[in-house]
């Protein structure tokens, strides 16, 4: 039982008020008398009366206070929590990338061996220049997909057994769905990269287990709010519905503005974690002079508290360099390495890590060849070409031939060397559309900037960045340019930048050659001016030469990533070799084909680690292959939730429902959470260990019904003469 308004006792003051009225009431004795004379008698008696009388027991007395105090209770709203099953039931499972934590602490010594690959030793089954496991190092995981128990053995620690949030989740949501009554129905939705309906209003308890079985992490970026619109969605006008949210509570996007017309239950899986060590970045590039390697790395603390660890830098699996570095809490680093062998994956592994497997690793890979030729066709533009010698590419600036007095431009020769890039800044000479030009563009990658057409000035101004590799590391707060051409997308092609809904830069794989395409001039554009011209001209040189190198560099998962692939390749497959995807054994992943043969553009595999894409030919022999290091999405790696979860009663306007985690319940048991009634905005409850609503039950009717009672027969003991 519970009290809704205590402010109700105010009224309890009528009680002693009763009570002054007994003792001041005067008391009169019927009395026959016999004559008029013993009047005076009888009005000495009454004067000589006390006011203040002792209080009696008398019957009247006992009912109008009990109807008094009947009437005070249910005025203080008084209520008993019932059971209250709901017939539908809506799960909605958190399976972002932070699920796969794990829970156990000491995981730290796994970022050592989860990430040791096996180049340079001669194991079975491996084709020579593959990385792998070393002998005797192997690691117990699972499928892929599927988060368990964990055993990680290293050097420097012994083995510790450990499970992810993913796994005591599945753990409590079968002790939920198992205490849900017979004729419950379950929905079953995975907040993933995209909302995904596992099962639809199922009441076959087998399907339940197998399906709550089968759930998996998704590495990708989490579609909260599109999830939560969902549930929202699939119980408008269905009063007799729940929505059961279980979350590890580190949730990335706004939710109080999206409304529920049904009791929403918030399920706080695992403990929070004070902080996350993560290698945000790491990269090498070789010497064209001494043939030494320099790397570059960055290292984010998350943490409160200062942190110190030791960075372990591996070349084809063997250790080159090893330093301790401490990092302020909330703080990044830049740990540089000079002078580094030669070596054709490199790695470095923080260690001790953390039990957030997925950022204490990064990967870099070597270029094979020289600095890419570059072509430049420009009037003239220092900044450009300044940005393109950073980003390491040994340009070549060609002036368009002039036109003659007939408006033809004259054709120059072919370059020497043949480039690897050509880059034109403004419209294309006509000359390179035919002939022996048209020939070298279509199998050289292109960067056209500007180019022919009409100008259309820009009025907001608002920019949209999608995600890609040209994208790395860059960041615009507003539009850079006030004109854009209008000019049309190819087909062939994606839009990663928008300005004012219109496209402004876009890029994609031409018959298998690497296309961009900037929709501005740089002479109407203040982009050259901003510091962040230099990162976008690296990004692009590195992205239009893709597949010169050993790796393709870094991708999140199931990301479109291009690959150069052989003219003779009739099949391929994506392998894993180190990292994370190493550790749960994941299965080889067939490629991707387009009309009978392997398309230029693949998905990156969904699990987070060092992935090895080999193209074979007909008869099953390897041509080329190349290194992908595919990570989870960097928001996950975040301790600290950007967003409160705090979805809305759409009964209420808006209001918040009230929530409560592990750490404080709302009947002090630790496991029942407090969330709002649709139909009268008063909280609710759940039991614990139950899965179906405790709900508020009024008792403020029938206790003023019984008050009422009670005033009935005062009456009645009124009118029967017992007052005096």
């Amino acid at each position: 039982m519970g009290i809704a308004l205590w402010s109700g006792l105010w009224f309890g003051l009528a009680i002693p008020v009763i009570l002054l009225m007994y003792l001041f009431k005067r008391k009169y004795i019927d009395t026959t008398v016999s004559s008029h004379l013993l009047w005076n008698h009888v009005l000495r008696n009454i004067e000589a009366n006390r006011p203040w009388q002792k209080l009696q027991n008398r019957l009247l007395l006992w009912l109008q206070l009990l109807a008094a105090a009947l009437l005070v209770f249910a005025l203080m709203a008084p209520y008993l929590w019932v059971q209250s099953g709901s017939k539908h039931t809506i799960v909605i499972v958190d399976a972002s990338a932070s699920m796969s934590m794990l829970l156990d602490e000491r995981a730290e010594q796994g970022a050592d061996r989860v990430g040791e690959t096996g180049a340079g030793n001669d194991m079975p089954g491996r084709e020579a220049g593959s990385l792998g496991t070393q002998p005797g190092n192997e690691t117990v995981g699972q499928e892929a997909g599927q988060s368990g128990t964990i055993s990680l053995s290293g050097k420097d620690a012994g083995p510790t057994g450990t499970i992810s949030r993913m796994e005591q989740l599945k753990g409590e949501l079968s002790e939920f769905t198992a205490t849900l009554s017979r004729k419950s129905e379950l929905t079953l939705l995975k907040l993933g990269s995209k909302p995904e309906v596992l099962l639809s209003r199922e009441n076959d308890r087998g399907k339940w287990k197998q399906a709550i079985s089968a759930l998996a992490v998704d590495y990708g970026t989490s579609a909260y709010r599109e999830t939560l619109s969902l549930a929202a969605a699939m119980t408008k006008g269905d009063p007799e519905a729940q929505v059961v949210i279980f979350t590890d509570g580190r949730w990335m996007e706004r939710s109080d503005d999206i409304l529920f017309d049904v009791a929403v239950r918030i399920m706080t899986v695992g403990e929070a974690k004070s902080g996350n060590a993560a290698i945000e970045q790491f990269g090498v590039r070789s010497k064209e002079a001494t043939g030494a390697v320099d790397g570059v790395a960055t290292i984010r603390n998350d943490g409160s508290d200062a942190l110190e660890t030791e960075l372990n830098l591996y070349g084809d699996d063997r250790l080159l360099a090893s330093r301790q570095v401490v990092i302020r809490a909330g703080q990044t680093v830049t740990e540089s390495f000079a002078e580094l062998p030669a070596a054709e994956v490199y790695r470095l592994a923080l260690s001790p890590g953390d039990s957030y497997l997925l950022d204490n690793e990064a990967y870099a890979f070597q270029e094979q060849h020289a600095a890419p030729n570059l072509l430049l066709i420009s009037r003239g533009n220092l900044f450009l070409e300044k940005a393109l010698q950073l980003a390491g590419a040994n340009v070549i600036r060609m002036t368009p031939a002039d036109e003659d007095g007939e408006g033809v431009a004259a054709e120059p020769r072919l370059p020497a060397p043949t480039p690897d890039i050509i880059v034109t800044d403004g419209v294309m000479p006509e000359y390179m559309q035919q002939g022996a030009w048209a020939d070298l563009l279509s199998r050289t990658p292109l960067w056209s900037i500007g180019g022919a057409g009409d100008k259309l000035q820009l009025s907001s101004g608002e920019l949209k960045i999608e995600d890609h590799p040209l994208t790395r590391y860059f960041s615009l707060m507003d539009s850079p340019t006030g004109f854009l051409q209008q000019a049309p997308v190819p087909e062939w092609a994606k839009t990663i930048m928008k300005i004012d809904g219109l496209p402004a830069i876009y890029a994609g794989s031409e018959a298998g050659t690497a296309r961009l395409g900037f929709l501005f001039a740089l002479e109407d554009s203040d982009l050259p001016l901003r510091p962040e011209f230099p990162i976008l001209v690296h990004n692009a040189v590195e992205w239009l030469q893709s597949g010169r190198a050993t790796g393709l560099g870094r991708a999140m998962v199931e990301a479109k990533v291009a690959i150069p692939v052989n003219a003779d390749a009739e099949q391929g497959s994506w392998t894993a070799v180190s990292g994370y995807a190493l550790l749960i054994k994941v299965a080889d992943i067939p490629a991707e084909a387009q009309n009978g043969s392997l398309s230029a553009e693949q998905t990156a595999p969904a699990i987070p680690g060092l992935w090895r894409f080999v193209q074979r030919d007909v008869s099953g022999n390897e041509l080329v292959s190349y290194y992908l290091q595919t990570t989870a999405s960097p928001l996950e790696s975040l301790t600290q939730a950007v967003w409160p979860l705090q979805p809305a009663a759409a009964a209420q306007g808006g209001e918040q429902i009230e929530q409560s985690g592990n750490e404080e319940a709302a009947d002090g048991t630790g496991n029942s959470t407090a969330v709002q009634d649709r139909e009268s905005g008063q909280t609710a409850r759940a039991g614990e260990g139950h899965g179906d609503f405790s709900s508020r039950y009024s008792l403020a009717f029938l206790i003023a019904l019984l008050a009422f009672i009670v005033i009935f027969a005062e009456w009645g003991v009124y009118q029967r003469g017992r007052s005096i």
